[in-house]
């Protein structure tokens, strides 16, 4: 028993990432989301409709099908976050410096009193 869920582990990763980069490449290939999801359904009811195959030979023809389909059909500019390195707002807003000196907001309120005077 054990050493059957060793061995579909692999497999099941290989699945879930392929599934996965799908989903990525679709919203990369969509203008928005209205367009994606259309597509992101369609991808996962071809999942769905190949979860009941058996044939070891047949999973890895389909495995390998949709790997190849992945890799032909990558996006060349593929969409990258804005605050993510590599994105269009990526380091524009630097964090501010530290403070070099810090207030003695004791003495201002001394200040405010008129006790300097």
């Amino acid at each position: 028993m054990a050493s059957e869920v060793v061995l579909a582990l692999p497999h099941k990763l290989r699945v879930m990432r392929m599934y996965r980069t799908g989903l990525k490449e679709l919203i990369n290939w969509s203008a928005n989301r209205h367009e994606w999801y259309p597509r992101a359904y369609a991808l996962r009811q071809e999942f769905e409709d190949s979860k009941a195959l058996t044939d070891r030979e047949e999973i890895r023809k389909k495995l390998e099908h949709g790997e190849e389909l992945l890799a032909r059909f990558r996006h060349w500019e593929p969409l990258i976050k804005p605050e993510f390195v590599g994105g269009t707002a990526y380091s524009i807003n630097p964090a501010q410096p530290k403070l070099k000196f810090i207030p003695n907001y004791d003495a201002m309120d001394e200040y405010k009193k008129g006790d300097h005077l």
